[in-house]
This record gives structure tokens, sequence and C-alpha cells, in this order.
């Protein structure tokens, strides 16, 4: 393995910059910075079981100081150089070791190293070319939809479109602007920018871009309650993949079948599916993807009850994210294993990892996990009969889901609060906010609109039918005067009286 791993001095040389000659370099403090790129570059070494940022260090001070003489075609070189990195126990270079072949900039993205790559990469847009400004404005609107700033991520990624220097960079910019507005909620003008870049990909013939789009519009249909057109679209990707032998396509094609026979109660069919993208996953190295895989095989046996195998397949998950420095996995282990507190009784305990959780979507700037986060938070402490303090967490939760546009998480946190309230007896805030919450599902055709209903209907059988009439009749009259209202009233009438 060792002869995959790039010297400084080789580094150096493919950048041009020779000791030799830094003598003759004018003034003298552009000689201080060069003599800095070629120390960090050779005489850096960070130990083996170090931070991973620690052992980006070297590169990325290095182009710092490139940065500072205005060198930015040899920034832009060192930034798409992968740097070795290894965990404790593993070296990762070759598949195995999956991060040397990735880019500097794409390994700050992989391991949540997202202000790092905005800063970096958003220091080279508009230096060097169109195929340099393309990479670092991928790089940067992708950071910024990972920490939830979707509209930064929007400005980015319509830049890199309308800048693309070729077809494939317009499907992969079309194809970002889609994932964005399918996390907003915003699933019909997802839809189309996706469909936009299935045209591109197709008219290119870039099969493997076909059968990632394949499973993006999967998703979103999933997302929809469309099981039944998610399934087709999953199994298209998985043919197209399949006859490319792209075993990581195959993995993922798996993994979102595994999950929308998740949602349709297939346990059986979900287990086999995340079974096989998890074996891939290893057979590959790809640890990323196997403590993902892992958190969604767990999401199976916890709905099948087996809380003691859930437990242990977010553990494994926890462990795997903190062995790669993978921030985002570890958030997300820790919040599955305190849903598995939480439903077991364990409260206390639950609200130890959701702060966890919590602490480290605040520590790489992730505004969705930490909505996310203080919602759990929000329904433990429900749990725990102080609805007060479970209020407090949900209207976090929501302001965080509001300011960054994102729908779903904002009727999530409008129906918990309803949920809060009814418990409370505040009957009255309670049906005016389950409506919004009911309302706002509707809107963006979320499954969660059965959730909704059932606890307005909660709410009726404490208030009595008539009450809960007329209270439902103001929403309705108040929701009528918005836009579109008229058109929501109808449908909402059925939902409410009609079903």
């Amino acid at each position: 393995m060792d002869r995959l791993i790039p010297s400084g001095e080789s580094v150096l040389a493919e950048l041009g910059i020779e000791q030799a000659t830094l003598k003759i370099i004018t003034p003298k403090w552009k000689r201080t910075q060069y003599r800095a790129v070629i120390n960090w570059l050779t005489k850096y070494k960070p130990q083996p079981d170090s931070p991973i940022l620690e052992q980006l260090r070297g590169c990325l001070e290095a182009l710092h100081h490139l940065c500072a003489v205005d060198a930015w075609e040899k920034a832009a070189n060192l930034i798409r150089r992968g740097v070795p990195v290894t965990t404790s126990t593993v070296p990762l270079n070759s598949y195995e070791d999956i991060y040397l072949e990735e880019a500097l900039h794409n390994q700050l993205g992989d391991f949540g190293y997202y202000r790092e790559q905005i800063d970096l990469c958003g220091k080279l847009i508009g230096k060097v070319n169109n195929e340099v400004d393309d990479i670092c404005l991928n790089s940067v609107g992708l950071a910024h939809r990972a920490l939830g700033n979707y509209q930064k991520a929007i400005e980015c990624h319509q830049q890199q479109l309308a800048s693309a220097p070729d077809p494939q960079s317009q499907e992969i910019a079309l194809t970002n602007l889609g994932n964005i507005y399918g996390s907003l909620g915003q699933y019909q003008v997802a839809m189309n920018l996706y469909q936009q870049a299935l045209a591109i990909s197709t008219t290119i013939s870039n099969q493997k871009g076909q059968g990632k789009l394949l499973g993006n519009l999967g998703v979103l249909q999933r997302l929809q309650g469309d099981y039944d057109q998610a399934i087709e679209y999953h199994r298209q990707q998985l043919e197209i993949v399949h006859n490319i032998g792209d075993r990581k396509g195959i993995a993922n094609a798996l993994e979102n079948l595994g999950i929308v026979y998740y949602f349709l109660k297939e346990y059986q069919k979900a287990a086999e599916n995340m079974q096989g993208s998890l074996s891939i996953a290893r057979e590959l190295g790809n640890k990323r993807d196997e403590a993902s895989t892992l958190g969604s095989l767990g999401n199976v046996y916890f709905a099948l009850q087996n809380h003691s195998l859930a437990r242990d397949l977010y553990r494994q998950q926890l462990e795997l994210s903190r062995e790669i420095g993978y921030l985002e996995g570890e958030k997300a282990a820790l919040g599955n294993l305190g849903v598995v507190c939480n439903s077991t009784g364990q409260y206390e305990i639950a609200i130890q990892y959701y702060e966890r959780g919590l602490a480290i979507a605040r520590k790489i700037g992730d505004r969705q996990g930490e909505s996310y986060a203080l919602s759990n938070l929000g329904n433990t402490y429900s749990c725990l009969a102080q609805y007060e303090m479970a209020i407090e967490y949900h209207k976090q939760s929501l302001g965080i889901a509001a300011g960054i546009g994102d729908k779903w998480a904002a009727a999530a946190a409008i129906h918990n609060l309803s949920d809060a309230y009814r418990l409370l007896k505040q009957f009255d805030l309670a049906a005016l906010l389950g409506m919004r919450s009911l309302y706002i599902f509707a809107c963006i055709q979320s499954p969660e609109m059965e959730t909704a209903m059932m606890t307005l209907s909660k709410i009726a059988l404490e208030i009595g039918i008539e009450e809960y009439a007329e209270i439902i009749e103001e929403q309705l009259q108040v929701i009528k005067q918005e836009e579109g209202g008229e058109q929501a009233v109808v449908g909402l009438r059925q939902l409410l009286f009609e079903t």
C-alpha cells in the first residue's frame, strides 16, 4: 500500500515548486509563504491515529499559503489531489482505503468539515478557469446544503449551472438543485430538475448518472407516499447499475428498495435488500456507506420490535462512523440510539444521546440536524410529562426549520407543539396548530397527514365533536384566505370529514 502514498516532495514537484529556487523568489514575504508551503508538505507528520482534520492539516495550510501569494493554479491543483488519511486501525488508501482516491475538496465534505470546504473552495472561484469554478461551486453548494444553508446552496448550483463547461456538469448542477428542493419538500420542482438532468444523462449516454437520477426520482416518490412508483424507479436504477457493473450504484439501489419496503412494512424484503447493500459496502471497503446501511437495517429491526438487535446495529453504526471521522454518521447513530432508548422508557439515557447528537449538529453547523435533534428532545420531554420543556424545544426546532425553509420539519414541529398543548389540555391552541400542520403536510403531499389527523381526532374526543367542528371551521376559513387556499380547503374538508 505504501506505493500509493505520495511524498511531500513528489507533491511539490507536481506543483512546480522547487526548494533549490526558493532563494530567488522575491519579495521576501512571498518567499516566506512558499517556504511555509514546502514545510507543511514535507515536514508535517501527523500521528496515524490523530483526528482526520489534523491529518489533512498539512495540505490545508499549504493551500492557505498558496492563496496568500495568488498562486491560484497551484492551489487548484492541490485541492484536486487526494490526501492519505488513516484511522487508528485501518489505512484508507485504494477502495479499501477510499479517501486517498477522493480529491481534497471532496474529502472535506466526506468527513463533515463543511466550513473548511466552503472557505478553501470559495477562495478559488473566479480565479483559474471554468473547470475549476465548476468543481468549487459544486463543493461549496454541497457544503451549504449539508449545513442547511439552502438558499446559499441554490445560488451556488444555479451559478454552477449557468457557467457549466460541459453537459455532464449541467447534469450535476441540475441534480444538486433537485436534491435541495427535495430537502425543502418542494417535490414537483425537484422532480422537474431531475427530469431535466435525466434527459441530459440519456443524451450523453451517462448510464451511471441515469442510475443515480432514477434513484433520486424513486426517493421523491417514496417521500410522497407513492411506493409502487418508487419501487419501479429503483428497479430501473438497479437494472442500469447492474448492467454497467457499478457496485456502489447496486448497493445504493438495494438500500433504496429496502427503505421503500420498510415503509410498506414488508420487513423481510427490506432486510434482504439492505443486507445485500451492506455486503457490497463491506466488499468495497466503503465504510461510510456501510455505516449508513447499518442505520437503515437497524430501523427495520426496530420496527420489528427487536430492540436488542436494532441497538446493536446502531452501535456498530456509531463505532464505524467514529472510526472514519464521519460526523454525520455519528450524529445519525446517536439519534437512532436515542429513539431506541425512548421507546423502551429509558428517557434520561435517550436525552443524553440526543444532546450529544445535537452538539455534533451544532459543531458542524448542520441546521437541519439541529432541528431534528431538538424535536427528538421535545418528544422525550413530553414522555416525561415535562410539557413546558417539550414546547420550548419544539419552538426552537420550528424556528430553525422555518428559517432554512424545510417545510416537512416545520410541519412536524408544529404537529409536535399541537400534541404537547393537547397534553396540557389547551385544546383550542392544540387544534389550531394541528390544522396548520395538516395543511402543510397536505401541501407537500407527505404521508404524515395521517399522523396529524390522528392527533386532531384525539382532540375531538377530548372536547366533543361540536366544539371541535367549530374550531376546525374557523381554521379552514383562515386557510381559505391564503394563496391557493380555496383549493386547499376542499382537500382538507375531504380529509377531515369524508374519510
